[in-house]
């Protein structure tokens, strides 16, 4: 038995196993189990509900109107999902991301192996699927994992074609290279269908750099950059001119000039400082971050042949995506997912020395210390959360016991391995932690929480009394999408100033509203305000919201 743990763990096909079962487990297996929650996912499934119902295809709508803050590919991929599960659902509007991270999971293992080994591989995607952004954004209805796929996919491409450390290897023939680098502008097309220009910008810019801090100017040349851009053209083009010929100059302008140009030059949304993802960056990268710093200083350090070329390619990668996010001025903790592969990367080549013995010049205090701070915070963390959920929510105490038994002992745990000396089982040890705390949060504390956070409920308080014809609008400064997508109605108005309000609470039909409560509050205290009926009340998230009606 023994052995065969022994060849499953050694061999490619075996390592790649593991992995499938592992990501199956955690991305999969509880994907349904809570509603569509705000800011992106309702909206997502919305567009492309309201795709695949209108038969439109190139230009996407909601609520009724023209969409371009998003190219199509993502909402085709749900809309797909939709037809193979057979309706929208929660599974079924997530599913591609949790096919895509899985996805981007197998090729970090690819690309650990083209550049250091299958170990390297296997230890690196076991660390970028317990990674904390990475793990919740393959379980929820963001473009972010998709992009990370197709943006990994091309940088592996590029690899191919590279021939990895060595630009000249003899080993690989012309042809396939050629097909490598072809690969290459072929991700960044679709990456670009899936979320913009950023999709191409990210994996030139890092192959660029990398190329120009080599020095490797011949190497820019052989990149075919003429051929390959006509056909990166090619196939965005073959969406987005008839979406341009459909949608006019105005789309135009919302999908390039808006939601391109001045949202990362003067960003419309999420503006955060320049230096807002160095402290935003190391929470999403829990636990690794902790060991990135080692991993860092141990590609860098003391080679007497200077920094490796595999090195140098996976810190270019991150580097290069960390500083073009943090020169944009909206700024969101998902956007730096397309970087976590060469972070994980990084760390795992570190593991997998430190495991192999084979780093023993480095300071042992480069794995002890984080070591003590991450089992420090798991006891923090375990003894801690009990006791903020007993003063907030008594009634949930028994829930918060599992995670805290899970913290508290794997933090134990941890401490005794280390004086043990056993570094592979601290590793898995990690890995089953974050794993185990990750499934019980999707299995158990996501539904839990759902009833406070999902717009389906009062959803449902509107489309049990609210009458074909009759009218619904929201009135304030909230997101319109999970109504939208909950109820089914569209178009939903939108109501911006009180005067409005009122004008449409006048009206001689029955009509219903729907809006904040502090808002309604005010209304109430206006004079000569239209008599209205208050028919529900709930919590949506961080939103006291309420329906109303005027008759």
């Amino acid at each position: 038995m023994k052995e065969r743990l022994s060849t499953l763990w050694n061999r490619p096909s075996g390592q790649v196993g593991i992995l499938l079962v592992f990501c199956f487990v955690l991305f999969f297996l509880n994907l349904g189990q809570w509603d569509l929650w705000n800011p992106d996912e309702p909206r997502y499934a919305q567009v492309s509900r309201e795709m695949v119902n209108g038969g439109d295809w190139v230009l996407m709508h909601f609520n009724g109107q023209i969409y371009g803050d998003k190219p199509p590919l993502f909402f085709w991929l749900i809309a797909f999902s939709s037809f193979l599960w057979q309706g929208f659902s929660s599974f079924s509007v997530r599913f591609p991301s949790a096919l895509f991270g899985t996805l981007s999971v197998l090729l970090t293992f690819l690309i650990g192996k083209r550049l250091y080994s299958s170990r390297t591989g296997f230890l690196s995607g076991l660390i970028l699927a317990t990674s904390l952004e990475f793990a919740y954004l393959s379980t929820r209805a963001n473009i972010d994992a998709t992009l990370t796929f197709f943006t990994t996919f091309s940088l592996l491409c590029f690899l191919q074609w590279y021939g990895g450390a060595d630009p000249h290897s003899p080993g690989a023939r012309e042809d396939k290279k050629d097909f490598a680098i072809y690969g290459f502008y072929i991700g960044m097309a679709l990456a670009t269908l899936a979320k913009g220009p950023v999709g191409f910008v990210l994996p030139l810019l890092v192959v660029l750099v990398y190329l120009a801090v080599q020095k490797d100017w011949n190497g820019i040349k052989k990149m075919r950059l003429i051929l390959g851009m006509i056909l990166f053209i090619f196939i965005v083009f073959a969406w987005y001119l008839p979406a341009l010929l459909k949608g006019g100059r105005e789309y135009f302008n919302e999908t390039i000039m808006l939601h391109t140009v001045d949202r990362f030059a003067k960003g419309s949304s999420h503006i955060r400082p320049f230096y807002y993802y160095l402290y935003n960056f190391p929470g999403d990268y829990l636990p690794w971050v902790f060991f990135l710093p080692a991993a860092i200083a141990y590609g860098l350090s003391g080679r007497k042949t200077g920094v490796k070329k595999e090195f140098l390619f996976l810190f270019v990668w991150f580097v290069v995506i960390f500083v073009f996010f943090s020169f944009s001025k909206g700024k969101r903790g998902l956007y730096l997912l397309p970087l976590f592969p060469a972070v994980s990367l990084m760390v795992g080549k570190w593991w997998d020395d430190f495991l192999s013995a084979s780093m023993n010049h480095f300071n042992d205090r480069w794995f002890s210390i984080p070591l003590w701070i991450f089992s420090g915070l798991l006891l923090g963390l375990g003894a801690g959360i009990p006791w903020i959920v007993l003063r907030k929510f008594p009634s949930y105490l028994s829930y918060s016991l599992p995670i805290a038994f899970l913290f508290v002992g794997g933090g134990i745990a941890l401490f005794i391995l280390y004086r043990l000396r056993h570094r592979a089982a601290i590793f898995f040890l990690i890995v089953g932690i974050m794993g185990g705390g990750f499934f019980y949060t999707q299995r158990v504390v996501f539904p839990i929480i759902n009833p406070y956070k999902s717009a389906r409920f009062i959803s449902q308080e509107i489309t049990s009394r609210i009458q074909p014809g009759e009218k619904l609008a929201i009135y304030g400064d909230f997101v319109i999408a999970p109504y939208s997508y909950y109820t089914g109605m569209i178009p939903i108005l939108e109501i911006e100033k009180r005067d409005e309000l009122i004008r449409f609470l006048q009206s001689g039909e029955r009509v219903f509203c729907l809006l904040k409560f502090r808002d309604y509050a005010q209304f109430q205290t206006m004079e000569g305000r239209p008599r209205v009926e208050l028919i529900a009340r709930r919590k949506v998230g961080g939103d006291d919201m309420v329906l109303i009606s005027n008759r």
